[in-house]
């Protein structure tokens, strides 16, 4: 158990469970500063090695072989898997408890510690942008409504999030907007692209005589939400144009249920030499995206899911790729003009942006400097920080 100390440091609890990461945690390194934090996750966390210490608690969200039945069982009981055993054992080791969205059951555990004045101060960190999301249960509603009435501030990291919470209710003066950012310092512009054999911004006629190879990058989980068979389908279209646009490839990160189908796919079409799928360590995305020159993330809304945030997009912005996006949820908020926004499940403008952008090096080199230029002014990590430490210093006036 920490040992409360007695300076005037204030001690701040990030609890998120079996999601504490990495790519959220790195907003929360408070250097030189009176900020101690310190990070609270169930037994196996996204990441295992942070920048601040960790508590590791006993959840439900752990159990692996039988993710499903435990997860039914616990919606209908607890109305969510996400149960921090021992949590409230650190009440009063701490002076400020942020939590993460309204639905998860440890939120409401610290909500019910807030209610019993067993702790001085609850955040909760909402991401959600679809209104009234996870109450698909009475118990599921219980709890979100019960975290949301005993929280003393809200935290989004978008306005979307923000306007979503006003819609369920939430008094817009209890809520502050502070977008999330990343390492501008690893995620940056390399000269390791393909090189260009025609003069550099020259737009590629159809009849050049130049060719040049040009590489997408696609990263995150392989489900139909994040329209990776849409990306396929399209880089097949582009393809089958037969244009002179150089040499395309289509580069895969990431893991999901539909990685052995498209492998299948690849297979089926002849297209191993073009198109490659991998998983890699966060520490090796950099490399990845500075070998790239577009990225492309057409992630697709469902009744339950849209895309909240996109770290990988602000990722692809620091690294000066120039980014194809579908218009759905946050992504808009997020990448600003720096991207070009195709009609959600429109494939055929998939791929006719796909096209046009390979070809004119001018447009996608302003679009890629656009992007740098946005990352660090909205999403530097170090100075999302310093604002979270402001927010922080402000709740411990109240």
């Amino acid at each position: 158990m920490i040992n409360p100390s007695t300076s005037l440091r204030t001690r701040v609890a990030l609890v998120r469970g079996r999601y504490l990461n990495n790519f959220e945690g790195q907003n929360y390194i408070f250097k030189n500063s009176d900020i101690k934090l310190v990070g609270i996750s169930s037994l196996r966390p996204i990441h295992t090695n942070f920048a601040f210490p960790v508590i590791k608690l006993p959840s439900f969200a752990d159990v692996t072989g039988v993710e499903r039945a435990v997860k039914i069982i616990s919606n209908r009981t607890f109305g969510d898997s996400q149960v921090l055993f021992g949590l409230g054992k650190y009440a009063t080791q701490f002076d400020i408890f942020h939590t993460a969205d309204p639905h998860y059951y440890y939120s409401y555990q610290l909500a019910k510690l807030r209610s019993e004045h067993k702790i001085k101060r609850l955040i909760v960190t909402s991401w959600e942008t679809i209104p009234h999301n996870n109450e698909s249960t009475l118990q599921k509603r219980k709890i979100k409504k019960f975290v949301q009435n005993n929280a003393d501030l809200f935290l989004c990291y978008t306005n979307r999030a923000m306007q979503c919470l006003i819609e369920e209710g939430i008094d817009e003066s209890k809520i502050e907007v502070i977008k999330l950012g990343i390492d501008l310092g690893k995620f940056k512009i390399q000269n390791s692209r393909p090189k260009v054999d025609r003069p550099l911004g020259e737009k590629l006629k159809s009849n050049s005589k130049f060719k040049r190879e040009f590489n997408i990058l696609f990263a995150g989980r392989l489900v139909e939400e994040k329209g990776i068979l849409d990306l396929y389908e399209a880089f097949k279209n582009v393809l089958r144009q037969k244009t002179n646009v150089g040499r395309l490839s289509l580069h895969i990160i990431g893991d999901g249920p539909l990685k052995n189908k498209l492998k299948m796919m690849i297979g089926h079409d002849k297209l191993t030499d073009l198109v490659r799928i991998e998983s890699k360590k966060y520490g090796e995305m950099p490399k990845a995206y500075q070998e790239a020159n577009m990225f492309i993330l057409p992630s697709k809304s469902t009744k339950t899911w849209e895309e909240q945030y996109g770290m990988v997009l602000i990722e692809a912005m620091a690294s000066g790729l120039p980014i194809i996006a579908y218009d759905t949820g946050a992504i808009k908020e997020v990448v600003g003009n720096a991207g070009i926004y195709i009609n959600e499940g429109d494939v055929s403008g998939l791929a006719f942006a796909i096209r046009n952008l390979s070809m004119d090096t001018i447009f996608a080199g302003k679009l890629g400097t656009m992007g740098r230029e946005r990352a660090k002014k909205e999403f530097d990590c170090r100075k999302t920080a310093k604002k979270i430490e402001q927010l922080y210093k402000k709740i411990m006036k109240q």
